[in-house]
């Protein structure tokens, strides 16, 4: 069977892929058994954003923890439109890591002010992060970003703050060139799946930080801003403000359950009451 990949280009559908994708988030069991159930519903056509959709249903269905770690790019992206959500995500990451960060501060430079998403210190050295949110599929941070973020570190420096080290942070990936910059110029850069094997999903996988936006299936989009709007961002934060009595409990006990799943213990939907 023929499927179409995102730029359009079609290849052979395979099983096996569905499999590695999922081996990220569950046992192979389940994998392969979801696997399976996949490939009885492609037909030629079909695209490989269709697959998502079909295999986050049968996550959905079998292992609803499992399902919040396959989908976390599209939740990443669910944070905006506004990026300011994504820079409160990554200060929670840092308080995560034992970093006290401070976001969205002004600090004056030479030749301008500049408002700073994220400020902390690490080993007695200050550095600011600059937080490229995207809500979108295909779309690279780079050079132009790598080239005005050291600008920026540039500018301050000049005016006398004592700023070690500026870093790129995004929710998406980094093109090549925008690496080679900010290697060149000692800057720090995350993105998705960079550095490998220390990317921001690695990190928010390491922490178990998966965003709320992860929940939407269980407590609708509307469940979602209400928790947005009360400044809980991750399901560590739901679960705090459920076990506090912040939340309506028949509303989100079911939400409050799957996030406990995410320890490790995968919870199925069937034992939720």
């Amino acid at each position: 069977m023929k499927i179409i990949k995102r730029n359009g280009q079609t290849e052979e559908f395979s099983a096996e892929k569905v499999v590695r994708s999922l081996e990220c988030c569950t046992g192979h069991e389940l994998a392969l058994r979801i696997a399976r159930d996949v490939e009885e519903k492609v037909r030629d056509g079909t695209t490989t954003a269709q697959i998502h959709e079909i295999v986050l249903m049968e996550l959905w269905e079998k292992d609803p923890a499992a399902a919040i770690r396959y989908s976390l790019r599209e939740s990443m992206m669910k944070l905006g439109p506004a990026g300011y959500r994504f820079e409160d995500f990554y200060a929670r990451l840092l308080q995560e890591r034992g970093i006290s960060p401070s976001v969205r501060q002004l600090y004056r430079g030479s030749c301008a002010v500049h408002e700073l998403d994220v400020v902390y210190t690490v080993n007695g050295g200050l550095v600011f992060s600059e937080m490229k949110y995207h809500n979108a599929f295909g779309i690279y941070t780079g050079l132009k970003e790598a080239m005005y973020t050291y600008m920026r570190l540039i500018d301050l420096r000049e005016a006398g703050h004592q700023f070690v080290r500026a870093e790129l942070v995004t929710n998406t990936k980094i093109s090549d060139d925008g690496i080679a910059f900010s290697s060149c110029r000692g800057m720090g850069v995350i993105g998705w799946k960079y550095p490998p094997g220390g990317g921001l999903e690695r990190m928010i996988e390491q922490h178990r930080l998966y965003p709320v936006t992860s929940l939407a299936p269980m407590v609708g989009d509307e469940g979602v801003r209400e928790l947005l709007g009360s400044g809980i961002i991750t399901v560590k934060d739901l679960v705090a403000a459920y076990r506090e009595g912040r939340l309506d409990r028949n509303k989100y006990e079911s939400a409050y359950r799957i996030s406990l799943g995410l320890d490790g213990t995968p919870l199925s939907s069937g034992t939720l009451r």
